[in-house]
């Protein structure tokens, strides 16, 4: 089908001798939310490290509105996806630019709706300086650094959203309050996200390994 938004097709891919991914299929339609499950070492990550362009297939095709995922270009990449993973990578710099990664397209009131999204709005805003508070490892909680990524890969409106295991360091209740900033976030984006915890599954299931 080609108007698959996200397909992997035939894919084959391993680490020197070892296979993970041995021809899988994968198809998600636009605006579709799915979650991959399956066991440690089954090649969650890989599939979506494959679908950021970080790795090639050793076979089959990879690709997303049907280009090939390692031919998108890095000034493109933001715009077509956001990615969140465990934990929080904190740039130097202020708030607002934890969020805009310095990207000039995105407008303050872009900024403000992502935060408003995920539930930090009133702690930034609250901040000494707000938005333009230095940003320092103690400002925010485990939970309130994980909502500032999912802000983060929301700011420039991507289409696509991938998800990586974030709820996998919080307790229950801040999982709850993470889970929800995702829905709002999502919206009617396509979303592929990893989880072990049948909690944090969203959408279609798809099992891997």
């Amino acid at each position: 089908d080609p108007k698959a938004f996200v397909e992997l097709k035939n894919v084959t891919f391993g680490y020197d001798d070892r296979i993970i991914l041995d021809h899988i299929n994968i198809q998600v339609q636009k605006g579709e939310q799915v979650t991959l499950s399956g066991r440690t070492g089954a090649g969650k990550s890989t599939i979506l490290k494959l679908l950021l362009g970080l790795y090639e297939p050793q076979e089959g095709e990879v690709r997303i509105q049907g280009i090939a995922a390692s031919n998108i270009p890095d000034g493109d990449k933001r715009r077509i996806f956001g990615y969140v993973e465990q934990s929080f990578h904190r740039v130097p710099g202020t708030v607002k630019e934890q969020i805009t990664l310095f990207d000039k397209n995105i407008s303050m009131e872009a900024v403000k709706k992502v935060a408003s999204l995920t539930g930090l709005q009133d702690t930034i805003e609250a901040l000494p300086e707000g938005y333009d508070t230095i940003c320092t490892p103690e400002l925010f909680s485990q939970g309130q650094w994980q909502l500032l990524s999912i802000a983060r890969a929301a700011a420039a409106s991507p289409r696509l959203l991938l998800f990586d295991e974030i709820t996998a360091n919080l307790d229950a209740e801040t999982e709850k309050e993470v889970l929800q900033a995702l829905k709002r976030v999502s919206g009617d984006r396509t979303v592929i996200s990893i989880s072990h915890r049948t909690s944090a599954e969203m959408g279609r299931i798809i099992p891997i390994g």
